[in-house]
């Protein structure tokens, strides 16, 4: 080779930095086509790699990754649509981390092989031939449509799922939102929140309306309508707001209300009181939770509601810890929250764990707002368990990850040394236990940590299973074929004494109230994530109520540990108290009579939120010009599995009692286990422990559980309650 041409191919360092800074941009923007939303930067560097960089391979690979990025954006949204409409689910955090880069590791792959089958070709290689050919009958409008096409195609798919006008924009208020303590102490002062909401169940920050109170109120004995109250109300109040809307009014911090306004109310008879308010912009008149009203003292239990089950950005969750807990307490008005990211995830970041514990315990006021430290254990072959810890320290060695705790017996191990080392209780609770990709088996629970378990959350409810009649739910993620043995209602007839509570297991940084049900899931909705989790995710998420002395950490773990609990589906806060013979749910929830034939006396005091609920995606809380609540609901008693009593109600109070003269029988999931190959019986397929079949059962006592199903699409659980002999 001549020195000239040696010359000519050696390339200057100015060429190698530019190429080096090209590849950089270019491996960033190839790691954004696994996010969401993000996945924008990828779309853009492509663009500019293709419309301003002369070589021709730097345009082959923006043309590559502009394209990666719309295509992968198009079928994750497919996926999440396919998991949202109850099939099999695909993970769509799996497809976003193999697509992309599959996609872009297949084009240098190929073009290696190119060059190999071409590199000692005398003439051309004939598909190069023909494709020179079809590029010279290319006419030059017709070459520059194709580049307009190439440049515009990659954009639309990307905004079809990442841009919603509607949610981007329409803030203006539809409805309000009253929320109060549900006990509190007669002639004290308490504070009543007032949020008006937008059609995605966001704070409207335009909102300017002005607004009035009133109150109706019923006997705490007899639950007959109170005609003499008295109360101090505030007075007529308008809201200040902003000119145009946003999508986190909240975290607009210039005096305005911003859709969010505070008020002191006094409420001097005793009773269960709603507080109505009216409103000018709507034209609607809005009732709040049941607040009940009592000479409570230090020694009587206290309702209080939180969430704690959720994720932040250190896992694959939406915002800050510091944004989840603000939220929590802020605006979704809960008295107690857990930030439970997975350890998978929080683990590998260089103080994820430390800074989860810090922010849980800087969030914790006593008397105003619990935090509980708290972590998620991602295992796919015994069920998820998310841990809440009584203190205010988080297990950090071992690490609580599938890649450094591996079984389920090495989970409790890590526990038991960590709550022997510190001192603290923990607890272990199972969730969206019916899903195909992750059964809950039940076999290997250890009940020492394992003593509620998660009924209802974003995922849909896992109480039965999901093609079961008495689903009228669903949940995502089905087994093939009606699969039995990872229901809650299997776990009880196994004799497994857990009681029902509910979270949200949110990914979008709306702890208490996801959004992740309303249209405004997609990847613009503040406050962004890099994870496509968010959008499989259509159901809203639950609470749980805690009947406990005072809102302490230790006194609301106490209250949770011990079972006294009841959960709902939604944001709303009904009241439920459910007893047998004067033995209500909590501390073990058992009933003891001294023969099979006793009678028992099941009663249920059931007052209704009034507020709007909220239901499957795309139904956001909403109402209708002249609306009223919905107070029409079916209340199901269900005893060893089956479907015992229901009674419709339509009044915002009902008080039932019946009878029960049948016979204590017990229950037994013993015919439902399989037997395998090997000889052995299981609960099912999937299961991996092999057990003796009639060790499952309820040891003769049989249990009782509430469900109440509103027609307006919210639901509420308590129970079980064991009757033993």
């Amino acid at each position: 080779m001549s020195e000239d041409r040696k010359l000519h191919n050696k390339k200057s360092p100015k060429k190698i930095l530019t190429y080096f800074i090209l590849l950089f941009f270019f491996i960033g923007g190839a790691y954004t086509t696994t996010t969401y939303f993000f996945s924008i930067i990828g779309l853009i560097i492509g663009l500019l790699y293709f419309l301003f960089i002369p070589n021709r391979q730097v345009k082959r690979l923006g043309i590559l990754l502009s394209w990666t990025a719309g295509i992968t954006t198009i079928i994750i949204n497919g996926i999440a649509l396919v998991n949202a409409s109850g099939a099999p689910a695909l993970s769509t955090v799996y497809f976003a981390l193999i697509i992309g880069p599959s996609v872009i590791a297949a084009y240098p792959i190929g073009f290696t092989i190119w060059k190999k089958i071409t590199k000692n070709r005398k003439v051309p290689h004939r598909f190069s031939l023909k494709l020179q050919e079809f590029n010279k009958k290319l006419s030059t409008n017709t070459k520059k449509s194709l580049k307009v096409l190439i440049v515009i195609l990659p954009c639309v798919f990307w905004s079809s799922v990442n841009l919603n006008l509607n949610v981007m924009f329409d803030n203006k208020t539809r409805l309000l939102w009253v929320h109060g303590p549900s006990t509190t102490q007669v002639k004290s002062n308490f504070v009543v929140t007032v949020e008006a909401w937008d059609a995605y169940e966001r704070l409207s920050a335009n909102y300017k309306g002005t607004i009035d109170f009133s109150i109706s109120s019923y006997n705490l004995t007899n639950y007959s309508l109170l005609t003499d109250v008295h109360a101090t109300l505030p007075n007529n109040y308008t809201f200040t707001g902003q000119f145009f809307g946003s999508d986190i009014a909240y975290e607009i911090r210039d005096g305005k209300d911003n859709g969010l306004h505070t008020f002191n109310v006094r409420i001097n008879t005793i009773g269960i009181h709603y507080l109505l308010v009216s409103d000018s912009f709507t034209k609607n008149t809005y009732w709040s939770n049941p607040i009940i009203v009592n000479n409570y003292t230090s020694y009587d239990n206290k309702i209080y509601w939180g969430d704690i089950h959720g994720h932040s950005e250190l896992s694959d969750g939406s915002g800050s810890p510091e944004h989840y807990f603000y939220y929590a307490r802020n605006v979704a008005c809960l008295d107690f929250n857990a930030l439970t990211d997975h350890g998978e995830t929080a683990g590998l970041l260089i103080g994820g764990l430390d800074r989860l514990e810090k922010t849980t315990n800087e969030a914790y006021e006593p008397g105003a707002f619990v935090t509980f430290p708290g972590i998620e254990w991602t295992n796919t072959k015994t069920g998820h368990y998310t841990c809440i810890f009584s203190g205010n320290k988080l297990i950090k060695k071992p690490v609580i990850s599938f890649m450094s705790v591996t079984t389920i017996q090495q989970f409790w191990d890590a526990l038991d040394k960590f709550t022997a080392s510190t001192g603290c209780k923990a607890l272990a609770l199972p969730h969206h236990t019916t899903k195909e990709e992750y059964p809950q088996d039940w076999t290997y629970i250890n009940p020492k940590y394992v003593k509620i378990v998660e009924v209802v959350s974003t995922h849909g409810e896992s109480l039965f299973e999901q093609r079961d009649p008495y689903n009228y739910m669903g949940c995502g993620d089905p087994p093939p074929e009606f699969t039995y043995g990872t229901a809650i209602m299997d776990a009880f007839k196994m004799g497994y004494r857990m009681t029902l509570y509910a979270s949200s297991d949110q990914h979008d940084g709306h702890p208490g109230h996801s959004l992740s049900h309303t249209n405004a899931y997609i990847g613009h909705q503040r406050p962004l994530t890099i994870w496509p989790n968010r959008v499989d995710l259509p159901y809203p998420g639950g609470l749980t109520a805690v009947f406990a002395l005072n809102l302490t950490r230790e006194s609301v773990f106490s209250g949770i540990e011990n079972q006294r609990i009841y959960a709902t589906s939604d944001h709303g806060r009904p009241f439920l108290n459910f007893n047998i013979n004067s033995t209500h749910v909590g501390d073990g929830s058992k009933l003891q009579v001294s023969n099979p034939a006793i009678h028992r006396e099941l009663n249920i005091l059931f007052a209704q939120d009034g507020a709007p609920a909220a239901n499957l995606r795309p139904h956001a809380a909403s109402v209708t010009p002249n609306w009223l609540p919905n107070w029409d609901a079916r209340v199901e008693i269900f005893k060893n599995g089956e479907l015992f009593y229901s009674q419709i109600i339509s009044t915002p109070l009902a008080n039932i009692t019946i009878l029960d003269t049948e016979l204590i029988t017990g229950s037994s999931f013993t015919e439902r286990c399989i037997q395998k190959p090997d000889g052995k019986y299981y609960i099912n397929k999937y299961s991996g422990n092999p057990i003796d079949p009639n060790l499952l059962n309820t040891g003769g006592a049989d249990f009782y559980l509430i469900r109440i199903v509103g027609d307006n699409g919210r639901y509420c659980y308590a129970g079980p309650i064991w009757v033993e002999y």
